[in-house]
């Protein structure tokens, strides 16, 4: 439907098994994940890895108009909102780095409204994006490094559970620290650190909706040292006990419904 002058789709789909798919638009679409079952989400943009893991209810993944966007998921339901954005309304400078697995409380809520129909979210909407984006313009590195952000983005969801120092991405990387926090942070917008910690954390929630596990068991099965430990971090980050997310996000696992990928 057209929502001041959007075009927004409320969308439930299923795939029965691992599942690779691309999309390529005349227009920029933002797709704002709402619920799930998918255990494993890669995404891709012009070839570059843009994210990975478990994707959680509110995450936002921006394809821009012309570029190409390649996903994998392993199975599983998704709803999700996907909401076209003409290129009159908003640019996309090159370099520009992937908006990928983002979380933004009020950009989602804005999203949620326009797939209620309310055209009055549509320009704070499409305000909030824009300003979002060019905090986010910069230069692209060679291909070759960002082959090794590739890697050492997979070879990090691999660890999570494990202790991880910069230094041992930094080895596996095969760069300086110093190097690697440059091109890592350029790439992702996070230090090598806090993307492993974000990771964990979004490891930690897909725990606490899909599996019943104590806080404890999700503690070390995520790299946490304990309950204590997961317990403070989750408070700092997200602002509320994982006990307490649980009981909020269990109501974003989704029965088996059919469809296609998003």
């Amino acid at each position: 439907m057209d929502v001041g002058g959007l075009r927004v789709a409320s969308i439930t789909d299923r795939i029965d098994g691992p599942s690779t798919w691309t999309i390529e638009r005349d227009v920029h679409a933002l797709i704002l994940y709402e619920a799930g079952s998918y255990h494993w989400l890669e995404t891709w943009q012009d070839g570059q890895r843009t994210s990975l893991g478990d994707p959680l209810p509110g995450e936002m993944w921006l394809i821009p108009a012309g570029r190409v966007y390649r996903a994998e998921a392993k199975g599983g339901g998704a709803r999700y909102i996907d909401i076209e954005i003409p290129r009159s309304r908003l640019t996309v400078a090159p370099g520009t780095r992937a908006l990928a697995a983002h979380h933004d409380l009020t950009l989602a809520a804005l999203g949620r409204a326009l797939a209620a129909g309310d055209a009055a979210a549509a320009d704070p909407f499409v305000t909030i994006l824009r300003e979002t984006l060019a905090g986010m313009a910069g230069r692209p590195d060679p291909p070759a490094i960002g082959d090794r952000i590739n890697q050492l983005m997979r070879f990090i969801q691999t660890q999570l559970e494990m202790p991880l120092t910069v230094e041992d991405m930094a080895a596996e990387a095969g760069m300086s620290v110093n190097s690697l926090i440059v091109h890592f942070a350029r790439a992702t917008g996070r230090t090598p650190a806090q993307y492993v910690l974000r990771q964990r954390l979004r490891r930690a929630c897909w725990f606490l909706m899909n599996r019943p596990l104590s806080i404890a068991e999700i503690a070390f099965a995520t790299g946490f040292s304990s309950h204590a430990h997961l317990c403070a971090v989750f408070r700092r980050k997200i602002g509320m006990s994982p006990g307490e997310w649980r009981r909020r996000h269990r109501s974003a696992i989704l029965p088996d419904v059919e469809g296609a990928a998003v």
